[in-house]
């Protein structure tokens, strides 16, 4: 899949007309790493963690285009984990890419993304802090991740806005979602998961808008009868001041699963954004109805928490937090969704030099079986040596 991923990255370049060149850019990234895990799996067992450490090669490039109405980015990325265990050992591939087009009064987008990961990986909800849009943080991880399998992620994402007036605007997008795994083994399940979003927004002042939503979910996992359900909701974003953002959205979903009572769920969404020159901060609480490998929908309660800080010019630190907890949908049906996890994070980055830095990162996670009543935690520690040769600064 690598080779293919190559294939696409230098099609695009090539695609791309010569007249434009100055506006386009390619940017590589190699990392290497060291990382060490004392119980990989989470098991609940002291006598079944797994210990590991081993090296980790990273290496990805970034292909962007502009133009005054469209602009294209493309990233293929290649992990490499060794541990000198083939239980863990694993290639992780990764490709994305987004594609936006403004006219005068409307706005199309485009993101796709494939990634082929080991489940141990795969399934977790890893906390990350490069996070521009808190709705691209995945809400559907089944948490399976002592499985020794292989999983392909396809998401593709088109959105449509248009604006009515100075005031209001009407949007629709689309986020459809296609797993798959490489063995059929009991507990997790392919699926494909399509949620449609008709969404409206007015601004009834400089710093309030009022924001409208009707949605549509279809969920069919293998061996299993397509589940639709539909949702409303609406709420307020307030600009609190120029940089901070507080977003609140309150609705209801309809989803009927066979088997069981007819359920309608609260849902919805309250998020902080404050974006300084030195620091940037996340907070969000949301409450989705979701479904995943386990093969049913979930209603799922999730905390996001991100805090950098640049502490000189060279060095910067960050905290995150990332906590779901989930309840299965389908009534006397024992499921792994039935959960409770939290990851913490800690991360320090010193810039070297314009193009190379040290990055450290501590990762505590705790996974709590609630079908089982038993938990497993793990401590993770990753050192990274980071090359950038367009230099990190104008990557800010």
């Amino acid at each position: 899949m690598n080779k293919i991923i190559s294939v696409i990255v230098l099609v695009l370049v090539l695609a791309a007309p010569a007249t434009y060149a100055q506006q386009i850019t390619i940017e590589p990234v190699l990392r290497a790493g060291y990382d060490v895990n004392d119980n990989a799996t989470l098991s609940i067992q002291t006598i079944d963690e797994a210990d590991i450490s081993g090296i980790l090669l990273d290496a990805s490039v970034r292909f962007g285009y502009q133009s005054p109405k469209t602009k294209l980015t493309a990233t293929a990325r290649l992990l490499e984990r060794d541990y000198g265990d083939e239980e863990f050992d694993a290639t992780e591939e990764f490709f994305g890419f987004r594609y936006d087009y403004s006219g005068q009064s409307s706005r199309f987008q485009l993101r796709g993304n494939y990634a082929s990961q080991p489940v141990r990986t795969a399934e977790l909800t890893d906390t990350d802090f490069e996070v521009d849009d808190p709705s691209e943080i995945p809400d559907d991880n089944s948490g399976l991740i002592t499985l020794r399998d292989q999983r392909q992620r396809v998401d593709i994402i088109p959105a449509y806005t248009y604006d009515i007036s100075d005031a209001a605007t009407v949007g629709f997008d689309v986020r459809y979602t296609d797993v798959r795994y490489e063995r059929q083994i009991a507990g997790l399940n392919d699926y494909k998961n399509m949620r449609t979003n008709l969404n409206f927004s007015r601004s009834w002042s400089p710093r309030n808008t009022a924001l409208f939503g009707l949605t549509h979910r279809t969920y069919q996992a293998d061996g299993s009868d397509s589940v639709s359900g539909y949702g409303v909701n609406g709420g307020i974003e307030r600009l609190l001041s120029e940089k901070t953002t507080l977003r609140l959205i309150v609705g209801l979903d309809n989803t009927p699963i066979a088997g069981s009572s007819d359920r309608v769920e609260p849902v919805g969404e309250i998020t902080l954004i404050r974006r300084l020159q030195t620091i940037r901060l996340l907070a969000q609480y949301r409450r989705v109805v979701t479904g995943g490998g386990s093969g049913t929908l979930s209603a799922r309660d999730i905390i996001n928490i991100n805090f950098t800080r640049e502490l000189t010019e060279r060095v910067s630190a960050g905290i995150g937090v990332r906590a779901y907890s989930t309840q299965t949908r389908q009534e006397e049906f024992v499921s792994p969704d039935d959960r409770d996890y939290v990851q913490l994070r800690a991360q320090v980055v010193w810039n070297l030099s314009r193009t190379f830095s040290l990055e450290a990162n501590y990762r505590y996670t705790v996974l709590d079986r609630v079908n089982i009543g038993e938990s497993g935690n793990s401590n993770n520690i990753t050192f990274w040596m980071n090359w950038r040769p367009s230099g990190y600064n104008s990557a800010r």
